[in-house]
């Protein structure tokens, strides 16, 4: 929190005392919010992911306008108004450039300093998006109850700084989102609890310092977001994240995974994440696919050769090596999942895409990746396959590294793959107009771990098309969500 804003709290929480000893409504007229540009009035009825619907922790209404209680809460507005700063209003033009937007960032930013790894990193993506994107729809649904006109549309309002927002006042869809944002990632991040409540603090803030919300707005709101976010928080504790246990005991032998160099690791990573609690899909074997090629075989050793020479050629050809090393997403990265959450944000904003349909996206596109890495990781865990590293040191050369660092679990199939064709298949049907490109992108993701020589073909391919069977079912759910089509 600034030093700034850290000065005006105490004058700002008076003001909540005398509001709470307001009493009683004036016998006025009571203006509706009505805006023919307002945005999204059906979001609030649009599906939920883990809440009921939009109206389960829908508040109480808010108060009159011309109760004791609203002149103190705009006299409090227009005190703050008063007494914002460059700085003040800096962080005002940052959250207006998207709460949801800045939450992703703010999670994305947290995974390239703690590190989980790629499936507790979907995981923990899904969770926080539908968070975000359940209280958003919660959110809506009290404003188009309530109609609540923003503080400063009313006589002896605040003025305004920043863009106008184009829906009503009732609750705080930025206390809601924020609030449910935080905790969760308060769950996943605990040793980064701190900052977390500071970020949220600082959207509060630029709430109230704006003159966009009232303060009961804000409160509203942030319970609303705390009591979504419970809801998320009942389904992590029970998805089975704890498992460990594979869905098939270690096979030895000629064919199957073992400790890769230069790490060695000896413990495969998360072998228990096939049995985590899906999203779309009934279980993560639904989509379980027939084994790969036997050890051995022409098939199979035509496609280590395959990954050896083009590791020989990328000499020639160092576009490949690049493309490796862009989807390479290994520690200290946004991770796999992380990346296409990148792009769709990137995507979204240039495109002007509006709150609730950021936060559709994010859920789409959360739920989606975090599915296809349990399908992956199921089936890396049933069938063991050994990595193209240990055959090519076998094979071609004792020595032999894979450009990109191979990764300590079994091959076959390949889980950026899968994630790549969830979240390219998935973002397609949201941005139609830019599903050629964004397929595009998917395919040179598959393909980028060939170029890193961590994967073979029939990893990458079985890999991409168990993702965009997931992908696939995720727009099932959001053909029939209840958001209009644009």
């Amino acid at each position: 929190m600034t030093r700034v804003l850290k000065r005006f709290l105490p004058a700002v929480f008076a003001f909540a005392l005398v509001l709470a000893a307001g009493c009683g409504d004036d016998d006025v007229t009571i203006p509706r919010y009505n805006d023919p540009q307002a945005v999204e009035p059906t979001a609030g009825s649009w599906r939920t992911w883990v809440i009921a619907d939009g109206s389960t922790f829908r508040p109480e209404e808010p108060s009159n306008p011309g109760s004791v209680a609203t002149k103190n809460e705009l006299a409090e507005l227009r005190t703050l108004a008063g007494q914002r700063t460059a700085e003040i209003e800096a962080q005002i033009d940052y959250w207006n450039g998207g709460n949801v937007r800045r939450w992703n960032e703010a999670h994305r930013a947290l995974i390239r300093s703690v590190r989980p790894n790629p499936p507790r990193a979907a995981r923990g993506l899904a969770l926080v998006s539908v968070a975000m994107y359940d209280a958003m729809v919660a959110a809506w649904d009290a404003k188009y109850a309530y109609e609540r006109p923003r503080p400063f549309q009313l006589e002896d309002g605040p003025t305004l700084y920043g863009t106008e927002p184009k829906s009503p006042s009732f609750v705080s869809e930025r206390a809601a989102i924020g609030a449910a944002a935080s905790d969760v990632l308060k769950y996943l991040f605990p040793t980064k609890s701190d900052s977390i409540d500071g970020v949220l603090q600082q959207a509060l803030n630029a709430d109230l310092f704006s003159g966009s919300q009232f303060r009961s707005d804000i409160n509203a709101g942030a319970a609303l977001g705390h009591s979504v976010a419970q809801a998320v928080l009942d389904r992590a504790q029970n998805d089975n994240s704890l498992n460990t246990t594979p869905p098939v005991a270690q096979l030895v032998g000629d064919g199957y995974w073992i400790p890769t160099p230069p790490g060695n690791v000896q413990n495969p990573l998360e072998p228990g994440a096939g049995n985590w609690q899906t999203w779309v899909l009934p279980d993560g074997h639904t989509l379980r696919p027939a084994a790969p090629p036997a050890y051995g075989t022409p098939e199979f050793l035509s496609q280590l050769q395959e990954v050896w020479n083009v590791n020989q050629g990328l000499a020639s050809n160092p576009g490949r090596l690049d493309i490796a090393r862009f989807w390479a997403d290994g520690p200290g990265s946004d991770t796999p999942p992380g990346h296409w959450n990148r792009i769709a944000v990137d995507l979204a904003v240039s495109k002007g895409v509006n709150e609730p349909r950021m936060a559709r996206m994010l859920a789409l596109l959360g739920v989606g990746q975090a599915d296809a890495f349990v399908a992956c990781w199921d089936c890396k865990y049933t069938y063991w396959c050994v990595r193209p590293i240990t055959e090519i040191r076998k094979t071609y050369d004792p020595a032999w590294l894979s450009p990109i660092g191979t990764p300590p679990f079994p091959s076959f199939p390949s889980g950026h793959s899968s994630t790549s064709g969830a979240a390219a298949t998935i973002l397609g049907y949201i941005f139609p107009d830019d599903a050629v490109t964004l397929g595009r992108m998917g395919i040179e993701a598959m393909n980028s771990r060939l170029y890193g020589g961590i994967h073979y073909s029939f990893d990458n391919l079985t890999g991409y098309n168990m993702g965009s069977a997931v992908g696939y079912r995720v727009i099932a759910v959001a053909a029939s969500d209840g958001a209009p089509e644009e």
